[in-house]
């Protein structure tokens, strides 16, 4: 009887034990037990930055083996970059990592062969993944809506989920080295570009291409542009050399101290073989996938999974300080010859009016990362290959050494896109006239190019707002402000901007008719009445109606002697047909540009009529209306989009922007993934500060991309009945907090700056400190877009400016009367965007000013700033448009765990400090000493993120203690003799293979010492 109460005890407890689960937190995880040996991760939000989940944990002395990741655990935590997963891990659940929109790299150690669904849709910056080699299937929309470019596929890959990868509208390439005939959905891979291409073994060309839906997408050979004499390149799958005659890859070997031995290999390498690439520049290879290759262990080149390299960068210690010498030089004065270029492009380089002192050098960086250098003294022009990244800000510093300090002169911004909507910047013209001769035109356009202008609005060039071009192809028209419009000076600024690289977009309303002028007086008829066009098509008024009930056609006064324009129904199919080969006209005809810039009124009324009855047609043409078919306007955002889609269908070659006024019509605009970028025209209650934040977030995610950006129309001061000089506060303060969120602003040509709406008004100029600080911002702006429109995702910092917190920018806006944050993260660096609001009140907010009573800012320096920051802060740079030309300058700092002090050098209007992090003390990462390719050398200066597919040279320190910082590469040629040439001249005193290879220990046979053959019997 006892031992069966005992036993029935004891029963008891063992069932409590194992079905109470156990939850516990390390290192901001959250785990729970699954059994007395297991754990599952159920919750990640307490983490940032990369993240590295281990094999086992250990809890009040027990240790746990972690093996699966339960669903949601992560989602929607922006602040983690990368993920790796260890092999003890056999499921990740669904949505585990749903939402993570700082993630950007994904390393899968794991054991999972079934991928559940939605594992890491909307991850939109997730560029790099790597798969664990047991998985066999992925899950549904598993990476939907991601920032991939290409993925591989393990060899026992078997197929996919629905959707899979819908939405990834950067995905060109997928890899894949097995022989299954892949199962598929015909939307795995729907909305991804055009040229997205499946790259197989040829030997499972025949299986793989008959899978169902993609077949037709499959190629067996990989396209490779060399873009320079040397090149990293690493792949996560077995690669073949063998098809790419004149293309030679190498491993890398030490081969003495001041040089890296160059080892040609042949055939295959094995999946993640870090090499250099030498061919002909510009020249495309065809490589091809491997089933296997031959693995390297010698080889000193790391593969990249798209990782910011740490290398011996100089020490805190030895930072060179800067003194502001701009003022003495015009910013204009220095040019280059492109708004934008193109990889491994040249920048040519103007010095106009003087030159640089001797001993003037010239830098180039990304970041406060050096590039380049040159000496420039006494040049009046100068060139710059720049690097084969695209999409990189570059910031040109003109200086000359001054005792302990270098001394700023002269700076420019260089932007390096293919691509003139990736970071935006808008300009435009308005004159037309026959005084616009080749001189005055190259004058505007040089300036536009200072400002680095990617696209220009051409506003108000048509001659009818229905009919853009008239029939018979005039040399002269007016436009609908009566003016006279030359048809060759068009072409002269479009021939002028084209050769700065500038795209041209003409402006025209989606939904106007020109009203008539009969005999120099404007027509005000109730409806349009012209030849070809009916005004049945038309947004007839709810509210306009005459004594008689009789209904007329909504139109616009613009002013007094000008004529109406009359508004048609946008989603009314016969209006569309009008206009729709009006527009093909404009591209047909001589005048070359680039897209159409696509206009609204805004939401004008809540509703109108159609199909109204006609009750009767008078003798002059007009229709007399009765009650119709009640519309609302809700409609028409639909309607938008149907225009676009039906432009970019009619000329897909064509660029489109349209203008979303007030942000109405906005996502269905954007929505329709066929606008460069997203223009909002703001009004009235817009033109607040937070607004503008909102407008921005709104459009990326509209678009579902983190890198799709915002242009802002906000005309300064706009028709306050005030004149003279534009306030110079309000104009930096307005550039200052849109760019500083992460947006852009049309307001500039090369003649004025926006004060209305109607852009040919140029009444009211800048004074020379605005002309000169404008340049200085969109220098800024170009330079630094990587830190601020990169995709760079919200965050929050606690940050002190001496015993004061610095407000964060909060979901309700900024906070007046004091210093406000806006903070982003990206890769390894944190961007605190500080805006001196300390003497901005609420009413301030806003980037109209229309008041005109924005305060000037009282400039704060050598402020102490106090940052709580948990990871390992490696440096901190700050920039300004404000001082030094916009250059970057480090600053010293300390760090006690996780409290980091350091001294602000400025803060005017607007002040960027970077924070960049690395690998902490101790690690095997800090314990390296990295070497990046430059140009045919292998440099430690360099700081920063190596692409994923390419490489780089590590060495553990105690190894590289005797290398030069710069390392020459030396490529093998002919075994022996290859190596006695390379050895016979140094001190090394080691024993080599005829092939090139260092041996510790030589055994019998044939060797190289100190340049000489030798036998070791």
């Amino acid at each position: 009887m006892n031992i069966k109460k005992t036993f029935v005890l004891t029963l008891a407890l063992f069932v409590a034990l194992v079905s109470f689960a156990d939850s516990f937190n390390k290192k901001g995880i959250n785990y729970e037990t699954t059994s007395q040996t297991e754990v599952q991760v159920v919750g990640g939000n307490g983490v940032n930055g990369a993240v590295d989940i281990p094999e086992s944990v250990s809890n009040n002395g027990h240790n746990y083996r972690v093996t699966a990741i339960r669903h949601n655990a992560f989602e929607g935590n922006n602040h983690i970059t990368s993920v790796t997963i260890p092999r003890s891990v056999t499921k990740i659940e669904w949505s585990a990592f749903n939402r993570c929109q700082g993630l950007t790299t994904v390393i899968d150690n794991s054991s999972v062969e079934v991928m559940d669904g939605y594992i890491f849709t909307d991850c939109s910056n997730l560029t790099v993944v790597r798969l664990s080699n047991a998985l066999k299937r992925i899950g549904q929309r598993s990476f939907a809506n991601t920032a991939l470019t290409s993925i591989a596929l393990p060899a026992g890959f078997e197929g996919f989920g629905d959707q899979s990868f819908c939405g990834c509208r950067s995905l060109s390439s997928v890899y894949y080295s097995g022989n299954n005939c892949l199962a598929i959905e015909g939307s795995t891979f729907a909305d991804t570009p055009k040229d997205f291409t499946i790259y197989v073994n040829p030997s499972a060309f025949n299986s793989v291409s008959g899978m169902a839906y993609y077949g037709n997408k499959v190629k067996d050979k990989i396209p490779y542009v060399l873009t320079s004499n040397y090149v990293t390149f690493s792949r996560d799958f077995a690669i073949d050399f063998s098809s790419a005659p004149g293309l030679t890859a190498y491993v890398a070997q030490r081969n003495n101290n001041a040089s890296i031995k160059l080892v040609a290999v042949t055939g295959a390498v094995a999946a993640g073989t870090g090499l250099i690439l030498k061919g002909n520049v510009g020249q495309t290879y065809n490589l091809t996938i491997s089933s296997n290759g031959k693995s390297y262990e010698d080889n000193l080149l790391n593969p990249s999974d798209g990782v910011v390299v740490e290398t011996n960068k100089s020490d805190l210690d030895a930072i060179r300080f800067k003194s502001d010498g701009t003022n003495a030089y015009l910013p204009k004065l220095l040019s280059t010859d492109k708004v934008r270029y193109r990889p491994g492009d040249m920048v040519n380089f103007t010095l106009s009016l003087i030159t640089f002192p001797n001993g003037a050098k010239v830098r180039y960086l990304h970041g406060n990362t050096v590039v380049g250098t040159a000496d420039v003294g006494g040049k009046k022009s100068w060139t710059w290959k720049v690097p084969k990244d695209d999409f990189k800000g570059y910031l040109a510093e003109v200086y000359v050494k001054e005792g302990d300090k270098d001394k700023v002169l002269s700076t420019i911004g260089i932007d390096v896109s293919t691509d003139w909507g990736r970071f935006p910047r808008y300009g435009f013209v308005s004159h037309y006239g026959s005084d616009k001769t080749s001189g005055k035109i190259a004058t505007e356009v040089s300036l536009l190019n200072r400002y680095h202008m990617t696209g220009i609005q051409f506003y108000d060039w048509q001659n009818l707002h229905e009919k853009p071009i008239p029939d018979n192809y005039a040399t002269q028209w007016k436009d609908v402000g009566l003016r006279d419009i030359y048809r060759s000076s068009i072409k002269n600024y479009i021939a002028a901007l084209h050769k700065v690289g500038s795209k041209c977009m003409f402006y025209d309303l989606i939904y106007g008719v020109t009203g008539n002028m009969n005999e120099n007086i404007p027509d005000r008829s109730p409806n349009i009445n012209k030849k070809g066009i009916d005004s049945d098509w038309g947004w007839i008024d709810v509210f306009e109606k005459d004594t008689l009930n009789k209904y007329h056609q909504y139109h616009y006064k613009t002013a007094d002697t000008w004529p109406d324009i009359y508004i048609m129904n946008p989603g009314d199919e016969r209006w569309v047909n009008y206009f729709a080969p009006q527009i093909n006209k404009v591209y047909q005809s001589d005048l070359k540009f680039d897209g159409f810039h696509i206009d609204q009124l805004g939401r004008q009324r809540d509703c109108y009529y159609v199909n109204n009855p006609v009750i009767r047609e008078e003798s002059n043409g007009q229709k007399v209306y009765g009650k119709g078919e009640m519309k609302y306007t809700s409609d028409f955002p639909r309607y938008f989009a149907d225009f676009i889609n039906r432009m970019k269908s009619d000329n897909n070659d064509k660029d489109l922007v349209m203008n979303a006024v007030s942000t109405w019509a906005g996502p269905e605009i954007i929505g329709t993934h066929n606008v460069k970028f997203g223009y909002n025209e703001m009004w009235d209650k817009e033109d607040n500060f937070q607004r503008f934040h909102n407008a921005i977030q709104a459009d990326r995610k509209s678009f579902g991309n983190p890198h799709f950006n915002s242009i802002f129309a906000a005309y300064l001061h706009c028709r306050n009945g005030k004149g003279g000089n534009l306030r110079t506060s309000s104009a930096l303060f307005g550039d200052a907090t849109i760019f500083a969120l992460g947006g852009s602003r049309i307001e500039l040509s090369g003649t004025h700056m926006l004060y209305t709406e109607y852009f040919p008004d140029n009444s009211r100029p800048m004074d020379e400190a605005l002309s000169k600080s404008i340049i200085r911002y969109y220098d800024f702006l170009t330079a630094y877009e990587n830190y601020l429109r990169d995709g760079n995702v919200e965050t929050t910092v606690d940050l002190k400016m001496g015993n004061k917190s610095v407000a964060a920018w909060a979901s309700n806006g900024p906070t007046e009367y004091t210093v406000n944050s806006y903070s982003t993260k990206k890769d390894n660096f944190t961007a605190i965007q500080l805006l001196n609001y300390s003497n901005l009140s609420k009413d301030n907010f806003t980037i109209r000013d229309l008041s005109e009573t924005t305060p000037y800012p009282n400039e704060i320096t050598g402020q102490d700033m106090t940052l709580m920051d948990e990871g390992n802060v490696t440096h901190i740079w700050v920039a300004t448009p404000d001082a030094l030309g916009g250059a970057p300058q480090e600053v010293k700092f300390t760090q006690d765990r996780d409290v980091v002090k350091f001294t602000l050098p400025s803060l005017k209007y607007w002040t960027m400090i970077v924070v960049e992090h690395g690998a902490k003390p101790g690690s095997q990462a800090a314990q390296s000493r990295n070497y990046v390719l430059q140009g045919d050398k292998f440099s430690d200066k360099t700081y920063g993120f190596v692409p994923a597919g390419e490489a780089y040279l590590s060495f553990p320190s105690d190894a590289a203690s005797s290398l030069q910082s710069v390392l020459s590469l030396v490529p093998e040629t002919a075994g022996i003799e290859n190596v006695t040439t390379d050895n016979a001249n140094n001190t090394d005193d080691g024993y080599y293979t005829v092939s090139g290879i260092k041996v510790d220990k030589p055994t019998k046979g044939v060797y190289i010492h100190k340049g000489k053959k030798v036998v070791i019997k």
